[in-house]
């Protein structure tokens, strides 16, 4: 991307293990999907340069933060300076929408009422489903976020996904510059 940067914003994927967190952002990054990604140990961190109409050039500062219980007295830390937060469940794994509370009160407890977007991964999976997207929706409308389904295995919605989130960063940071 040749245009200047104008915002720098940090984003983190927040999640149980295994909900294809790196999956999504490497489908964001690189279009690329991969079957075999192990395991997230602590954070990965990554970075997206793109270009919004309504703000020019963007630098997504992602990271990925390990799902596994053992790193969740580092959360803390990671999320120090987030701007905002994906905060993903499996579609397939009831588990992991049940765990959400867990992750949206570790996001607030750091970053107050920043922009969360929910994200149902793995709709690809059809057959497989165990939570009702009308169910999400009413979690994420009681939890003030969006929400959208995605499939990081065909690439539907990732990117609207990550752009959403960066647009409502911005929205909110230029209310506060008002």
């Amino acid at each position: 991307m040749s245009d200047k940067v104008n915002y720098i914003v940090k984003i983190c994927l927040l999640g149980d293990a295994a909900v294809g967190k790196t999956s999504l952002v490497y489908r964001f990054i690189e279009n690329k999907f991969r079957d075999n990604y192990k395991s997230t140990l602590g954070v990965n961190l990554l970075k997206k340069d793109l270009r919004l109409d309504k703000y020019g050039g963007v630098s997504a500062q992602i990271w990925d933060l390990g799902g596994q219980e053992s790193f969740k007295s580092l959360r803390k830390l990671y999320l120090e300076g987030a701007n905002g937060a994906l905060i993903i469940y499996d579609t397939t794994k009831r588990k992991t929408f049940e765990k959400l509370n867990e992750w949206v009160q570790s996001f607030r407890e750091s970053r107050g009422n920043r922009p969360l977007l929910l994200i149902g991964n793995k709709i690809d999976l059809i057959e497989s489903i165990k939570v009702e997207e009308n169910e999400a929706k009413h979690y994420a409308q009681e939890n003030a976020m969006n929400f959208i389904t995605t499939s990081a295995k065909t690439g539907e919605n990732v990117e609207d996904a990550f752009k959403a989130l960066i647009e409502t960063i911005l929205d909110e940071i230029s209310k506060e510059t008002k």
